[in-house]
């Protein structure tokens, strides 16, 4: 019992499953971290991308070693895979900061991600004809997404991303800052975001950013920051309390 208990978890770790489950996991968390408004700025953007295209091209090569070992569930997770790598990207896009250099690593990244999970669509799904039509239809949905991917590369940094003025908390907790996002003839926007101040954590692992206030364009010429309280912060003489 315990050798075919053994046997069925060596079995999984050689699959698409494990590689599925980690795109689910941090697909989940970014999506969380944008549903709650918080942006995830790495302390190194190259060193986040570098690490998380080496786990998924290690995963990728390994679940193809042991391809001969596909079973129905292997089979299951790979079909679904193109569309698991699908969410992971856009997950990772609204969640973390893309803006500068991460946004040449983000594309490269997720360019990593989206064949890895079409090798392993192909070398595990069985039956033709259904693996044929899934074939053909995420095809068309990855030419898509790289077209959008091509499209960020020239015009991603469109437009002009300003910090227009930095107040720091009365004891050094938090840092609001006010962002202009000047993009032409689009218009753009003004928010402001707040970020914890935590030297260790943002030196080591990044800092989490918050927008609290969104408004039109050009509205940080006329705006008032000042600080209450560590947690009390006021915008144009609103109240906000800030707990994160």
């Amino acid at each position: 019992m315990r050798v075919e208990t053994l046997k069925i978890i060596k079995r999984l770790t050689h699959s698409p499953i494990v590689l599925a489950i980690y795109l689910l996991t941090f697909g989940v968390i970014y999506f969380s971290f944008y549903l709650l408004g918080y942006t995830f700025v790495p302390a190194s953007g190259p060193m986040l991308y570098t690490i998380a295209a080496a786990i998924i091209i290690l995963l990728t090569v390994n679940s193809i070693k042991h391809r001969n070992e596909r079973t129905k569930t292997s089979g299951v997770f790979s079909a679904l895979l193109p569309l698991i790598a699908v969410f992971y990207t856009n997950s990772k896009y609204v969640g973390t900061d893309t803006y500068g250099i991460n946004n040449y690593l983000f594309i490269l990244n997720a360019c990593i991600v989206l064949i890895c999970g079409l090798i392993l669509f192909g070398a595990f799904m069985r039956g033709r004809v259904v693996k044929a039509v899934l074939l053909l239809l995420y095809t068309l949905m990855l030419v898509f997404i790289f077209l959008m991917l091509f499209i960020m590369i020239f015009f991603g940094n469109f437009g002009f991303i300003q910090v227009e003025m930095s107040v720091m908390s009365p004891n050094s907790v938090y840092l609001a800052e006010i962002v202009s996002h000047d993009q032409g003839a689009l218009g753009g926007a003004t928010y402001v975001s707040v970020t914890r101040q935590n030297r260790v954590m943002n030196f080591l692992v990044g800092k989490f950013r918050k927008e609290i206030y969104w408004g039109r364009w050009g509205a940080f010429e006329n705006m008032e920051l000042r600080w209450e309280s560590d947690n009390v912060l006021y915008i144009n003489n609103i109240r906000y309390t800030i707990r994160h």
